[in-house]
């Protein structure tokens, strides 16, 4: 199975998870698009890789 993960825009153009991940360090954003090609390539995911967001 394949899935593509596609990025909210709003009508003004402006993509905020693409804002949120260029306002991260770089080892916090590619850790989470990391998660995201997981997401895209595999069929089952362990929950491991999910943790609740707090802040």
């Amino acid at each position: 199975m394949h899935r593509t993960v596609i990025f909210y825009e709003t009508k003004e153009g402006r993509c905020p998870v693409k804002e949120l991940l260029d306002s991260l360090d770089g080892k916090a954003a590619q850790k989470i698009i990391w998660v995201l090609n997981l997401l895209e390539d595999m069929d089952n995911i362990p929950s491991l890789y999910f943790k609740k967001l707090i802040g």
